[in-house]
C-alpha cells in the first residue's frame, strides 16, 4: 500500500514512526483553519498549521528555536551529573534531530539557538553568515569584583590566552552600572569569556548570553522557556538574496 504524502509529512515533523503518523492521519481530530480535514480526500502541506488532538502544530520543513537556558543544565544530549536542556523542548523536536548552535556551561544562562537545519546550525557555529560578516555573542559578564575601565580597555585591546597561538580582542566592551561587564566577542574558543576574564585579573561568578548574531533573548521570555525563530537573518546575509 502506497504512503500518503501527508503520513510522510507528519512522520518529518517528528510525531512518531510511520504506523504511528497513518494512526495519526487517520484516527485523530485534524484540523486546518478551523475545518476538520477529510483523510479520504485531504492532504497535508507543509507551512500548514493544524490544531491535531487540541494541539497546535506548525508544519515546517525546519525548526529554529530560540531557548532562555537557565543554570543547572547540561548543553547535550547525554548529560554527565546534571538534567539536559533538551529536557526541556518537545519529544517531537528531539524526535526530527533538533540540535543546539554550539554550548552554554551549566552554569551559563541566557539565549540559545536549536535546529534541525545543518545550514543554519553551521553559520553560528562558524561564526560566518557571509563575507567579512561574523556572529558577535554578547554576555552580561558578574565578575568577583566590579570590572574597572583598565580591565575593559585591555579587553578590547587584546588578551593573550594559553594554548591559543594569536591575541584574542573583545569586539565591545562596556561597564554597567552595577559594576558588571557587557561583553562582546566573535570568536568562540574554550571558555573564552571566563578565559578572557581571567587574563586581566577578575574572575567570573555568573555569565549570562544576551544576543548572538541577529537575535537578541526577549525580556520576558522565562528561564526554561522557547520560542521559535525566524532564520532568514542568517541564511540570507552576505548571499546574493539579500536585498
Amino acid at each position: 500500500m502506497k504512503v500518503r504524502p501527508s503520513v510522510k509529512i507528519l512522520q518529518s515533523q517528528g510525531l512518531g514512526s510511520r504506523r504511528d503518523c497513518e494512526n495519526i492521519f487517520w484516527n485523530s481530530e485534524i484540523f486546518r483553519n478551523g475545518i476538520q480535514i477529510d483523510p479520504e480526500i485531504d492532504e497535508i502541506s507543509m507551512g500548514e498549521t493544524l490544531l491535531i488532538d487540541g494541539k497546535t502544530f506548525e508544519i515546517t520543513q525546519y525548526k529554529y528555536v530560540l531557548m532562555h537556558k537557565p543554570a543547572g543544565y547540561e548543553t547535550s544530549h547525554l548529560p554527565s551529573h546534571n538534567p539536559s536542556v533538551f529536557d526541556l523542548l518537545p519529544k517531537h523536536y528531539m524526535k526530527r534531530g533538533l540540535q543546539a548552535a554550539g554550548r552554554l556551561d551549566v552554569d551559563t544562562t541566557g539565549l540559545l539557538l536549536f535546529s534541525d537545519d545543518g545550514q543554519f546550525i553551521h553559520r553560528l557555529i562558524s561564526g560566518k553568515v557571509g563575507t567579512k560578516q561574523e556572529v558577535e555573542k554578547i554576555y552580561e559578564v558578574t565578575g568577583a569584583r566590579p570590572f574597572t575601565e583598565l580591565q575593559l580597555n585591555r579587553l578590547l585591546g587584546g588578551v593573550d590566552l594559553d594554548d591559543e597561538p594569536e591575541i584574542i580582542y573583545a569586539s565591545q566592551a562596556s561597564l554597567l552600572p552595577d559594576g558588571k561587564l557587557e561583553l562582546g566577542i566573535t570568536t568562540g574558543k574554550y571558555h573564552q569569556v571566563k578565559r578572557m576574564v581571567a587574563a586581566v585579573g577578575n574572575h567570573v561568578e555568573a555569565l549570562h548570553r544576551r544576543v548572538v548574531g541577529p537575535y537578541e533573548l526577549p525580556a520576558d521570555l522565562a528561564p526554561a522557556s522557547y520560542i521559535e525563530v525566524d532564520p532568514s537573518p542568517i541564511l540570507n546575509r552576505g548571499s546574493a538574496k539579500t536585498a
